[in-house]
């Protein structure tokens, strides 16, 4: 058994709740299709800034009614502190994937750049030591890992 199917194992043993931030986007979509098909309870946060609604629609479509039902997803904004502790509520693990991509994007409009790519990850980071999160992961590590509480 190689080391993922044994997290899918373990996952589907005993499921959690996610929060997966940028959800409508390619990857967030991919992450809750990946995770409801383990039997995961998932919230997603986005504002559609640059994700679409038809990538959730896509996952609706190729998931069970059943697993479908164990979304949850929250229009809102990871600039927004307030947003981020409603949408960290009662979950167990973070996948942060919210950010703005493409440097052209960077040079134009940099406060918007810094306010999602800063400001959002840090409101997420800071909730990573609340009681309501406990583990993080963002884009960008090459092997991101996932830590459960006491490991």
């Amino acid at each position: 058994m190689t080391t993922y199917e044994a997290v899918q194992e373990r996952l589907t043993i005993r499921p959690r709740t996610w929060l997966v931030t940028g959800i409508a986007g390619f990857i967030g979509s991919n992450l809750l299709e990946t995770l409801l098909n383990l039997d995961q309870r998932v919230v997603g946060l986005d504002n559609f800034s640059l994700g679409k609604p038809g990538n959730l629609a896509q996952v609706k479509g190729a998931v069970t009614d059943s697993r479908w039902k164990n979304f949850r997803f929250i229009r809102g904004d990871i600039r927004s502190l307030d947003t981020c502790r409603q949408a960290c509520r009662s979950v167990d693990f973070v996948l942060h994937q919210a950010a703005l991509g493409s440097v052209p994007r960077s040079i134009s409009d940099p406060i918007a750049t810094h306010e999602n790519n800063v400001t959002g990850f840090l409101n997420m980071l800071s909730l990573r030591t609340a009681p309501a999160c406990c583990a993080l992961s963002t884009p960008g590590r090459a092997q991101p890992t996932v830590t459960a509480p006491g490991s």
